[in-house]
């Protein structure tokens, strides 16, 4: 096509192979030069690189979006659609020439191809399948060819779950890339996320989430296809097919090797594969990917460049023309051509086409991109308001009409749609602003729908980042991972901190997790309970290495009577009882726990079970001990029925034996520590507070009891204390107390009572008096329900004082004998000279 096409050159290569940065430093050896890229990301990547060389003055930035243009400057980066055509320049740049067979967009890059020149040289970047047709329209150009630093190997299908760090994966609608996320979420600790709708701002504040490795995954669309630049290490297809605008159709091969091959930088190889769900790929597919070996490229889009405003029907023809050659595709319903061709036919805009300023200019509007991805009449109608306000208002667009649009875009409320939508709208003003010059003020707007877009991008980026990344991830995925908890999690006073987030605390062998702490993917739970199993291993060490008495029954005040009874080491449960064979075996478990072995808990649940009986002998020790051999059957049948029932036993079981007792027999009783009282045997050792709970205890463990109430007991060594608790007989017994009425007294001091009123009744009947009431901590009438229990009975005096007296003949004859007193009593004029001095009438008499 053009003979003097020597000061041309194409570099081709798979991607990793340097192209781009053996391009940017051919363009600096130039005076002036144009680089044009794919996409806004790029171009602006590539500026700052060029700021950074040559200085701010130099270097201009032109996208669609985005307006940098200084003076002086002599080096443009740009998006291909933006480049220039009326700057002279030594040395024209335009990346991935492969894209002119893109459907969409291939006539624009086949225009830059045939009409873009610089002075001294020209550079195509590409793919190697570009290659024979570029010698086609250039038979003389030199192709320098370069080969992929690394090797790009193909791994069977892989679940997510399976995915290394490091891995990108792929979707293709906006969808399916958030549920991946929130898979990855969930499993791996977060994920960044690429795609191409987004503003170029957040695309980057992802990317560098991503390449500084606070997050090792990153999902995204076909967008990081071109020229990204990341360390990924293996790609993932999710889908092996895509929706291009028009239908669902399968990637072709050099599509996949343009996605895949973004996997390993420089010497590094990488892989690539696909999950099960995305069907299955041809072998010689796979091939093509791996060998760079893809069908070369016979045609490409053209659309005529030259277009015609004079009229309608020229503007129109001149889009019809076809090209001369045969690799040349007539390019036929580019968006901006549908666009104009529904516009000329509305009624309110065709009055207006009859001047080619008015023609050029709705072929201008027809082309503003249509960031929402509307694809339908919405955006028609929004071009249409746009001509309309243009052609009403001397072709510039009112100051308080675009205020009212973009007013309303300045708004950072909302979820991830939302702020999508907002950012897609603000940029259609962004693009205004900076490519016409329809506002009157256009610098201001510039800076206004920047401004705006900037911060609704930032929002965006903070949305995705907390929705698709666990904050607490960051501690198990950085390059130097720290495998023990200890190291990155503070702890305090048992209490575990993600930074200044409390997480939970460790309590015994268990983690409890804080019921207020932000929901955990499960990626880093797994990290936490790993490294907290690690220190719970050593803290299972420590207790076994432990003394036996750093282990204790804690408050046992507190412990319900329905509720299991657990073992403490120092303050921290670690076991419970359990129901054994008999109330004095009880056994000892340890608590179940997820961060313990069954190994360990079986050795904590042995040192448990030798504690407790070590404490039941220690504590117990007078029902353990073995008995003579010599002991006779009556006193062994007395330690039997003592130790049987927590060392205390009515008396009257044995009445008739305690008779005809030996003194050797009572001394054998002492030396068992067993205490004979005039109501109970008990043994003393028992009833102090810690055997006392001790056997409270067991008898909870053993009788299960569905009572919902706290273990009544009593508080700071009292002999007594009144209780609403209802209890079966056996507990009080078990504990060495009796209960009349609801007050609760020490057998004890029960004996000590009961001695005190028979030493009083033997000088007679008896007043109830305060050397009865203070030992035991009674009132009047707990006094007199005790000696009641004594077998006393009690007649009531003027001053409600109780007198206490003993009947010892029958039951019948006392009620006769005490009717026959009482009405001797009423008789003033009868007296009887043969009554008993010391009855309690007599008595009576003289009080009265």
């Amino acid at each position: 096509m053009h003979s003097e096409d020597e000061n041309l050159l194409a570099i081709l290569g798979p991607t990793n192979t340097g192209k781009t940065y053996s391009a940017f430093e051919k363009l600096f050896s130039y005076s002036s030069g144009i680089f044009g890229f794919p996409l806004r990301l790029l171009a602006r990547e590539n500026y700052d690189k060029a700021v950074k060389r040559v200085g701010l003055s130099n270097v201009a930035l032109l996208t669609g979006e985005e307006k940098i243009l200084p003076k002086e400057a002599k080096y443009f980066f740009c998006t291909v659609e933006s480049m220039p055509s009326n700057i002279s320049v030594d040395c024209i740049i335009v990346d991935e020439i492969q894209l002119a067979a893109d459907y969409e967009r291939g006539h624009i890059f086949t225009d830059r191809i045939l009409n873009l020149r610089g002075n001294f040289q020209t550079i195509f970047l590409g793919s190697l399948n570009v290659e024979s047709i570029l010698k086609k329209i250039y038979p003389n150009i030199i192709v320098e060819k370069k080969n992929r630093f690394s090797q790009l190997t193909f791994l069977r299908k892989q679940n997510f779950s399976k995915l290394e760090p490091r891995s990108a994966i792929i979707a293709f609608n906006i969808n399916k890339v958030y549920e991946i996320a929130e898979n990855i979420r969930t499993h791996k600790g977060g994920t960044a996320v690429v795609l191409g709708s987004l503003s170029p701002r957040t695309r980057n504040a992802q990317v560098e989430v991503y390449e500084n490795k606070n997050v090792d995954y990153l999902v995204a669309t076909d967008a990081i296809g071109m020229g990204l630049n990341l360390n990924i290490n293996h790609v993932s297809f999710s889908s092996l097919e895509k929706f291009d605008g028009r239908y669902n159709r399968n990637l072709s091969p050099n599509e996949l090797g343009q996605i895949a091959g973004r996997a390993g930088r420089y010497k590094k190889d990488g892989s690539f594969s696909y999950t099960k769900e995305a069907g299955n790929l041809d072998p010689l597919i796979i091939q093509q990917i791996e060998t760079h070996n893809f069908d070369s490229i016979q045609k490409i889009y053209w659309r005529n460049g030259n277009l015609d405003f004079n009229s309608i029907e020229a503007l129109l023809s001149s889009l019809k023309k076809y090209p001369i050659y045969n690799y040349f595709i007539h390019k036929k319903n580019a968006l901006d051509e549908i666009n104009f061709r529904n516009l000329i036919d509305d009624n309110e805009i065709k009055k207006f086409l009859i001047s080619k300023k008015n023609i050029k200019l709705l072929w201008q509007i027809c082309q503003i991109p249509d960031f929402e991805k509307l694809f339908n009449d919405n955006y028609l109608l929004l071009l249409k308001e746009i001509y309309l306000i243009l052609i009403k208002n001397n072709f510039k667009i009112p100051e308080e009409w675009i205020n009212k649009k973009v007013a309303r875009l300045n708004n950072f409320d909302g979820g991830i749609p939302e702020l999508s939508i907002k950012i897609s709208q603000i940029r259609t003003w962004t693009y205004i602003s900076n490519n016409h010059h329809w506002l009157k003020n256009s610098y201001y707007w510039k800076e206004k729908t920047e401004k705006i877009e900037n911060e609704l991008s930032d929002q965006l980026h903070n949305s995705l980042t907390n929705k698709f990344i666990d904050y607490s991830s960051k501690f198990f995925i950085k390059e130097q991972k720290i495998q023990n908890i200890q190291h990155n999690l503070i702890k305090n006073d048992n209490e575990i901190f993600l930074d200044k987030d409390k997480y939970g605390k460790i309590l015994g062998f268990d983690l409890i997790e804080d019921k207020k702490v932000l929901s955990q993917s499960l990626f880093s739970i797994s990290n936490i309970k790993k490294s907290v199993r690690n220190m719970i291993n050593e803290k299972v060490e420590n207790f076994l290495n432990a003394p036996l008495d750093s282990i204790n029954f804690g408050d046992v005040t507190k412990s319900k009577i329905n509720d299991d009874t657990f073992i403490f080491w120092g303050e921290e449960p670690v076991g419970k009882l359990k129901k054994g064979k008999s109330i004095y075996r009880p056994i000892a478990d340890a608590l179940n726990s997820e961060y313990i072995s069954s190994e360990n808990k079986l050795l904590i649940s042995a040192k448990l079970q030798k504690w407790l009986d070590n404490e039941i002998n220690e504590t117990l020790y007078p029902l353990n001990k073995n008995l003579d051999k010599d002991i006779n059957s009556e006193i062994r049948a007395i330690v039997f029925n003592c130790i049987e029932n927590f060392g205390n036993y009515p008396i009257e079981k044995f009445k008739d034996s305690l008779k005809t007792i030996s003194q050797e027999s009572k001394l054998q009783l002492s030396k068992l520590g067993i205490r004979i009282g005039a109501k109970f045997f008990f043994i003393p050792n028992l009833l102090k507070k810690k055997p006392l709970e001790f056997c409270a205890i067991l008898w909870k463990t053993f009788f299960q009891k569905n009572i919902d109430e706290l273990l009544p007991l009593p508080l700071n060594g009292r002999v007594s204390f009144s209780t609403v608790t209802k209890m079966p007989e056996n507990y009080w017994q078990s504990i060495g107390y009796i209960n009349i009425n609801n007050f609760v007294f020490r057998i004890d001091v029960f004996e000590k009572i009961f001695f005190l009123a028979r030493q009083k009744f033997k000088k007679g009947p008896f007043l109830e008096s305060a050397d009865l009431m203070n030992p035991i901590g009674c009132n009047s009438e707990q006094l007199k329900d005790i000696l009641v229990f004594c077998g006393y009975e009690y007649l009531r005096i003027s001053d409600e004082k109780k007198l206490f007296f003993l009947i010892n003949k029958k039951k019948d004859t006392k009620k006769i004998k005490k009717n026959n007193l009482l009405k001797k009593t009423n008789k003033n004029n009868k007296k009887d000279k043969t009554k008993d001095p010391n009855s309690p009438f007599a008595v009576l008499e003289k009080l009265l």
